[in-house]
């Protein structure tokens, strides 16, 4: 983990889904210092449901199975859910209708949605969109990689009638005098 602060964060966070009702756990691991080993968990919905405690974020290789039983738990589960960064489906070709049913729940609760992977690593891309509506991020039309992660750090500003010599020397030209810059 990066820092001592996020390390016990991640082993908070796991011990406490560990010793929540109704969680059996899949996968232990124990580290010390920094280290983040994964932990996997699994629950049904209806527990996850009435928890909204196993709802919240670890940040680390942490994961927790949600069992549903039908489509109505499945939904209720996903229109639950705060702002995301991802969201991932896992399904077969037998499954396409309930994920097609799912799509416009997850498109408002996420940044990214996933199907059959996994959401590790993120590629640096044009494409590439890593925010989602709060409170994975508190600018919900920003994001922290890709071509558009610019906008994280501007405020549009508009220069109406301003003369050449008041603009920001960054909207001129270096070739283009002040004098010419603005009719």
């Amino acid at each position: 983990m990066l820092t001592e602060g996020i390390a016990e964060a991640y082993w908070h966070g796991t011990r406490a889904m560990a010793a929540a009702n109704n969680v059996k756990q899949l996968v232990a691991t124990e580290a010390t210092a920094r280290a983040a080993l994964p932990n996997l968990f699994a629950t049904s919905a209806k527990d996850w449901l009435a928890n909204t405690e196993l709802s919240e974020e670890v940040f680390g290789p942490l994961g927790l199975v949600v069992r549903v039983a039908d489509r109505d738990e499945m939904q209720a589960c996903a229109r639950s859910l705060q702002g995301q960064l991802t969201c991932t489906v896992h399904m077969s070709e037998a499954d396409l209708e309930l994920a097609r049913a799912l799509m416009p729940v997850l498109e408002r609760k996420a940044g990214r949605l996933l199907m059959n992977g996994f959401p590790t690593g993120v590629e640096v891309s044009d494409t590439m969109v890593h925010g989602g509506p709060y409170p994975a991020s508190t600018n919900f039309g920003a994001t922290s990689v890709g071509t558009l992660s610019i906008r994280r750090f501007l405020r549009p500003v508009c220069y109406q009638n301003l003369p050449a010599d008041l603009l920001p020397a960054d909207l001129l030209a270096s070739d283009v005098k002040a004098s010419d810059a603005v009719p």
